[in-house]
């Protein structure tokens, strides 16, 4: 039997308990050195410590430093190959060449098959070993069991929206010479593992408490069991309903392991309404509350909304369920303002990161409620002049401007100053003339000279849509940006340490909103739930009579943008495959916003520009993630996803 099995089947014992770095949950005197079991298990300080492990290494939470290929030059995320943004550098093969496809890899976002069942098994052995210490109550072990089912239901949770259904293991396997046919495992269906994670959450959300004391903040509450039920309900529920729109066929499929019954819907979206209803009728707003702005003019809204996520807040804002916070004197930092603060901030190079698109920020619509395309022109077809760049953004959804970084805005953070990014300048006036275009990276010759006057073709931070690694659509983004960081050098030192949310509070709203419309029942809660999230913001309310499940989805795109929904949203909705003019991502390549100085006026007027960045091409199989070779040969019992082969 292959020795690479075995390992990720038979780990969890002894070498789990090798401990570094865990000094907030051991004390050093009585957990030193390395611990066998036996002994592990007499002390509660290191039957923490190994929980704190699990939550350290055994969820993987799609956050900050995880790139496709574990490769950050690369700057494929769940953001860059969504529709919400593209990459600034011309790397990978999503965004190099404009003349070429790009085809979602069959690894695309993979959670590894060994790495993953070795935290499985790890939290199968804490939970035998809990229930056979004496040195907990069993008040404690209650909870402390609780909280490693959670893990235990976030790794699986991980794998579903991932492979569909795989083999759940709750108790550790244990290998007898001679017998490795006894360790195979055939898959369970993707039906029966969402089940898995939603029975679980209801087994042991009341075993946790609602509240918990400062040092314990961080770890699972009830809140956050209710908010993993909620959405691995809503996954199930929308896969349940829209995957007879696919032509996927073969053994994984005839069994179960990919897709879900259409019958089960229904069942589903009431389990998210029930998660989601413990959450907002229970706990809404004793434990948790919208972070609101005691403001109400459209810059104080912004900036509310960017605060939410912000390193100064801290994640102490009432809206977050289940965070990861970061310690970077503890060598737990990350690296995400390094790879996406403007250019011209950006120090010792890198930055640039994420470029969101001009199809994403036209999805924020203005304050009164009218669509967000953004006015270049007239009724008459003529170009509109703007004092600034800015200008045009005038009256948009204050979310835009926490989110995004946008041409002519104030940069908050280190070193101040504008965002400056223009395509070129234009020898006359509305848009008339003979253009100069930025033709190389901001900091390299981007110069014209007019009628004796040198003008800048590029802005500070960028302006060509083709060369170097500044945006190549005219924005950066702004949420998550710790505008309070002051040193952007070396990237490897990690100096971030704004926190990754991972469940908050606006995502509840608008699961059960979207649920309530997918059930056609329980209408005017929906309607309350999504005029929460829009009142917050600071723009008009929907009515029963414009209230749809295209507008709840609207505003999920908006809410949550650039947390790394959005990816997972369009594969569960079952829209990913179709062309993107019809809300896809095949042919998606994003659109960029380009200002230009008109010389005559000195104003500025707009066009569209297309980045060279490759289309793209989603496939059916695509909604799947391939299993690995090694994954299939070490256990006849696989069936390898449609698409793929066996």
């Amino acid at each position: 039997m292959n020795r690479n099995y075995l390992k990720y089947i038979l780990i969890g014992g002894a070498s789990i308990f090798v401990w570094t770095g865990c000094d907030d949950y051991l004390n050093r005197e009585s957990t030193s050195g390395v611990n066998t079991p036996d002994l592990i298990w007499q002390n509660p300080k290191a039957i923490t410590a190994v929980l704190a492990d699990m939550y350290d290494s055994g969820l993987k939470l799609d956050e900050f430093d995880d790139w496709y290929g574990s490769k950050k030059a690369n700057l494929a995320n769940q953001t860059s190959l969504s529709d919400e943004a593209t990459a600034s550098y011309q790397k990978e093969s999503a965004f190099d060449k404009s003349n070429s496809t790009y085809s979602y890899g069959d690894y695309v976002f993979n959670d590894d098959m060994v790495t993953r069942y070795k935290q499985i098994r790890i939290v199968n052995n804490f939970l035998l070993n809990i229930e056979k210490t004496s040195v907990l109550s069993e008040d404690e072990k209650e909870e402390l069991g609780a909280e490693a089912r959670f893990i235990r239901a976030m790794q699986y949770f991980g794998l579903v929206k991932r492979y569909g259904g795989v083999p759940l293991q709750t108790v550790p396997q244990e290998y007898t010479a001679g017998n490795t046919e006894a360790l195979y495992q055939a898959r369970d269906t993707e039906a029966a593992t969402y089940d898995f994670i939603i029975n679980e959450c209801k087994a042991i959300y009341e075993s946790l408490p609602e509240v918990r004391s400062s040092d314990a903040k961080y770890r699972a509450n009830r809140g956050t069991v209710l908010a993993l039920w909620s959405r691995a309900a809503l996954y199930a529920g929308t896969i349940a309903k829209y995957s007879k729109t696919l032509t996927l066929t073969g053994e994984a499929v005839s069994k179960g392991y990919v897709y879900i019954p259409e019958t089960e819907a229904e069942r589903y979206f009431d389990e998210c309404y029930t998660a989601s209803s413990k959450i907002l009728d229970e706990m809404v707003p004793r434990v948790y509350s919208l972070y609101k702005s005691t403001g109400t003019e459209a810059e104080e809204l912004a900036q509310n909304f960017y605060n939410l996520f912000s390193k100064a807040v801290n994640g102490d804002n009432g809206e977050y369920i289940f965070q990861k916070q970061y310690n970077v004197a503890a060598g737990k930092g990350h690296m995400w303002d390094k790879l996406n603060v403007p250019f011209s901030y950006r120090g010792d190079g890198w930055g640039c990161g994420m470029s969101p698109v001009l199809e994403m920020v036209e999805e924020f619509e203005y304050i009164d409620g009218t669509e967000g395309k953004l006015k270049m022109k007239d009724s008459g077809g003529k170009a509109i002049s703007y004092d600034s760049p800015y200008d045009i953004f005038k009256n948009k959804d204050p979310r835009l401007l926490g989110s995004v970084y946008l041409p002519g805005a104030d940069y908050k953070g280190y070193g101040g100053g504008k965002i400056e990014w223009i395509r070129g300048v234009i020898n006359g006036q509305d848009g008339i003339g003979t253009k100069y275009e930025a033709s190389a990276q901001p900091d390299k010759e981007n110069k014209v000279v007019i009628d004796g006057q040198t003008y800048n073709t590029s802005g500070k931070d960028g302006g060509s849509l083709s060369v170097g690694d500044a945006s190549k659509t005219g924005f950066y983004q702004r949420k998550f940006l710790d505008e309070s960081l002051t040193d952007y050098t070396d990237i490897d030192a990690k100096r971030s340490s704004t926190p990754w949310v991972v469940f908050r509070l606006a995502e509840i709203y608008l699961n059960r909103a979207e649920a309530c419309m997918e059930l056609n029942q329980h209408l005017d809660v929906a309607l309350k739930d999504i005029n929460e999230i829009r009142g917050r913001a600071g723009i008009k309310l929907l009515t029963a009579g414009n209230l749809t499940l295209d507008k709840v989805r609207h505003e999920r795109k908006v809410e949550l943008a650039f947390e790394k929904h959005r990816y997972w949203d369009l594969k569960r909705w079952r829209l990913a495959h179709l062309d993107v003019s019809k809300g896809g991502l095949t042919n998606f390549r994003g659109t960029a916003l380009c200002p230009y100085y008109n010389v005559k006026s000195g104003k500025y007027t707009f066009e569209t520009g297309v980045p060279e960045k490759r289309k793209r091409l989603f496939l059916e199989k695509n909604y799947y993630t391939v299993f690995r070779a090694e994954d299939l040969s070490t256990n006849p019992l696989m069936v390898q996803n449609p698409g793929y082969g066996n």
